[in-house]
């Protein structure tokens, strides 16, 4: 909210009460010349439809895992965007911030709490999105929908897709079709009231070293949104959802987890636990709500 607008219950005039900080005191008395002058003690209520706001977004980044040092956990930080700086980004981008980093102002009592030590966050006057694999912003190169049509009417296209996955890996090239069409997609279906999802599932099976976890980490740095986990150290929670707090309105929300925000690639499957694998299977299902 930018500016606050009241209205007096007693003589009917507007009062406007410009706000520049997160937290305000709302005016109780009118200040019009009519009310001082009567002594009438009018009242102000908030008028939400009269008032200005703006838009507001908190988005939470985490340092990527192949940045992580050695030894350490990724890094996490909060960034404010206001105005045309949000809804820039969706959950799962790797994206370029560039801003001011400030401390968490806080008041009252907590201000009094906190000591020494203060929260950080960053506000956001730039948000590009990058690409996963060099880290370089995302240039306008699309193909046309000439050239399109064009290299859809070659004989060969589905072959070379495929083979352009992992090209230092030989051979498995029905692999490398199945994994082309899960990079993809489909889209849901409901023939007589039966939903049939458009997203496959692929569980990767072999002896060792016939580069399973090549292809697998091949899936993870060229999906648009991706997540590597292993099995043996993934939770429910983390792969599905949990309900978590919101800071601000102090409302209980819905935060998607690997599995419903973005292409998750498990390592090991076959070790994790009966309980995970059955919050997998009901997601899976569609017992979970998912943007896909």
């Amino acid at each position: 909210m930018i500016v606050a607008t009241y209205t007096c219950d007693q003589c009917g005039a507007e009062s406007y009460q410009p706000i520049s900080s997160a937290t305000f005191l709302p005016l109780v008395m009118c200040p019009s010349v009519e009310c001082q002058r009567n002594k009438s003690g009018g009242r102000l209520y908030l008028q939400t439809r009269g008032s200005r706001f703006m838009k507001y977004q908190e988005i939470k980044i985490q340092e990527c895992n192949d940045q992580v040092p050695v030894g350490n956990i990724p890094r996490s930080m909060t960034v404010i965007t206001r105005g045309e700086v949000t809804r820039l980004t969706s959950p799962g981008d790797h994206v370029l911030v560039t801003g001011i980093y400030l401390p968490m102002v806080k008041t009252g009592f907590k201000q009094i709490t906190q000591g020494l030590l203060s929260e950080t966050f960053v506000e956001a006057h730039r948000i590009m999105r990058v690409k996963k694999i060099d880290d370089e912003e995302e240039e306008g190169t699309e193909l046309t929908e000439d050239e399109i049509i064009g290299l859809s009417q070659e004989d060969d296209f589905y072959e070379k897709l495929a083979s352009s996955l992992a090209p230092e890996i030989f051979g498995h090239e029905d692999i490398k079709k199945a994994l082309l069409l899960l990079l993809v997609g489909g889209v849901d279906c409901t023939p007589h009231g039966m939903k049939i999802r458009g997203n496959i599932n692929i569980c990767l099976m072999g002896d060792p070293g016939v580069a399973k976890s090549q292809l697998l980490s091949y899936i993870d740095r060229i999906a648009p949104r991706s997540q590597y986990t292993t099995g043996r150290g993934s939770s429910g929670v983390g792969l599905t959802a949990a309900v978590m707090k919101d800071p601000i309105t102090g409302e209980m929300t819905l935060e998607g987890g690997a599995l419903v925000l973005r292409c998750c690639c498990v390592h090991e499957f076959n070790k994790m636990l009966d309980s995970v694998r059955t919050a997998v299977q009901l997601w899976n299902n569609r017992l979970f709500p998912s943007p896909r």
